[in-house]
């Protein structure tokens, strides 16, 4: 009965909207979600997507302890909660029910790992490369940035989250020495600033970056159409936005993308 009450009290709280209402009694009243699961032991391969709302939302009381020993405030962990809406609303779309996908994504929110401080998000991470130019070697401390859905990363909400983050990771975690802010993305794509004027915010974004690797990839695909669209399905689909048919146009004609690796050093923010 607590674990229930716990989830459902998680689901008022983040404002899930009413037309999950249905399929979430059901499954709570249906499912038997344990009260000793925790990230840390779950399957984050789990297919069941309802299985996962549940758990997920159970997780969230948790980590609101972890939030108050560290002495963070509730308005961050809202706001990084929230990242379960975005990816309830993207795999409820493709699978036609109530269905929380993304897992391994959204355990490093569970483990207090990732934290959205103002438009952006920021993950304690570690390098996945060496980089010898800039003297980072694979496996050191690194801030990893984030772009959530829909969010406002405009030049200036952008300089705000960088602020932000310096304080925010000085303070809650002195003792975790990092000198650079990395971001793999497919935002970073230097074949975009073919389709965008340069005062777009995309641009924008790039050139706060040293771009230190491209890896021939397609993700772009799923973030401007649907998050399950390959290169061929995407071909297929209606271009809601000037980018989006620009990019078709590009990959009839073969045209290759990228996700690209960049790095900040914290000290010139």
């Amino acid at each position: 009965m607590e674990t229930r009450r716990i989830i459902e009290s998680w689901y008022k709280a983040l404002g899930f909207p009413r037309r999950y209402d249905e399929e979430f009694y059901e499954a709570l009243n249906t499912l038997p979600i344990s009260d000793t699961i925790t990230i840390e032991t779950y399957d984050l391969n789990e297919q069941d997507g309802k299985r996962n709302f549940l758990s997920f939302l159970y997780f969230c009381e948790a980590l609101k302890a972890k939030y108050e020993e560290l002495g963070i405030g509730n308005d961050i962990l809202m706001d990084t909660l929230r990242d379960l809406l975005r990816w309830t609303d993207v795999w409820s779309d493709l699978k036609g029910e109530l269905y929380l996908g993304e897992i391994p994504w959204l355990a490093f929110h569970m483990r207090g790992k990732l934290f959205c401080l103002g438009a952006l998000q920021f993950a304690l991470g570690q390098a996945e490369h060496d980089v010898p130019e800039k003297g980072i070697a694979k496996g050191d401390n690194v801030v990893e940035v984030h772009i959530p859905a829909n969010t406002d990363f405009s030049k200036e909400e952008c300089d705000k989250s960088f602020a932000m983050a310096k304080v925010f990771f000085a303070k809650y975690f002195p003792e975790r020495e990092y000198r650079y802010f990395t971001c793999d993305s497919w935002l970073l794509d230097h074949t975009l600033k073919q389709f965008l004027k340069s005062e777009s915010k995309i641009i924008d974004f790039q050139n706060r970056f040293d771009v230190v690797k491209d890896e021939e990839r397609d993700s772009i695909f799923r973030y401007i159409f649907r998050w399950d669209a390959t290169r061929e399905t995407a071909l297929k689909m209606t271009a809601t936005t000037s980018l989006a048919q620009k990019v078709q146009e590009y990959a009839r004609d073969g045209g290759v993308f990228y996700v690209s690796l960049g790095v900040i050093d914290k000290d010139t923010i």
